[in-house]
């Protein structure tokens, strides 16, 4: 298994075929060839293994650009570290780019080399953040988790091993808003693994229960 993963979205099927070449010697790839067929795609992706990932994002493409799916994106919780690809951004698409978050911007035509060090600081950069963070403070009030009522049905039901789609099933909502439900627990409690989420399911049950307001409402 690799140990990073990387998204390309790339309208270019040349490029992003060569991209897939060339980066699948060091990591897993996923690559789609506009906005609109990543996002129809994202209820497959299942990013609870906790593996780093970076998306690889062409500036501009028919239909949704890349820009306005990083906002969509964003609006669903969703903020993995994006490298804009352009061939011809102006500077203030770059500016629109950098505020919304990108970290990094590579300028169309680029080698392989050139976007491997790219990504190579990046997840260097990530996990050495990662190593220097300060480790999370738990939570063992019930009540002060700060979680909402419906993340805690999600919390429990995840901890208790029901996969994503099978919990969107159970609360009769889409998978989509699991997964943004997901990413959130993942930011407010610093659970970045299903392994960490079960063990903290199992530390604080009481708690998320009354978050809920009840015993255990997925008791048969």
């Amino acid at each position: 298994m690799k140990n990073y993963r990387v998204v390309i979205v790339e309208d270019d099927l040349a490029l992003k075929e060569s991209l897939k070449d060339w980066l699948s010697r060091d990591y897993e790839v996923s690559e789609h060839e506009s906005a609109e067929d990543f996002l129809a795609a994202i209820n497959d992706f299942d990013f609870e293994d906790g593996l780093p990932t970076c998306m690889l994002l062409d500036f501009q493409m028919p239909g949704m650009n890349g820009v306005e799916l990083q906002r969509v994106l964003k609006s669903m919780n969703i903020e993995y570290p994006i490298i804009f690809m352009s061939g011809n951004a102006q500077q203030a698409d770059v500016i629109d780019a950098w505020r919304e978050g990108a970290v990094d911007f590579l300028l169309k035509p680029f080698s392989g080399p050139q976007i491997s060090d790219c990504l190579q600081r990046l997840f260097s950069k990530s996990l050495q953040i990662k190593l220097d963070s300060e480790p999370a403070i738990e939570v063992v009030v019930g009540n002060d988790l700060p979680i909402t009522p419906r993340e805690a049905e999600v919390l429990l039901l995840l901890g208790q091993g029901h996969r994503q789609a099978e919990v969107a099933a159970m609360l009769g909502i889409g998978l989509r808003t699991i997964k943004m439900h997901r990413t959130s627990l993942k930011n407010k409690l610093n659970l970045n693994t299903l392994v960490e989420l079960s063990r903290f399911c199992d530390q604080h049950s009481l708690s998320i229960q009354k978050i809920i307001g009840k015993t255990d409402p997925f008791k048969q």
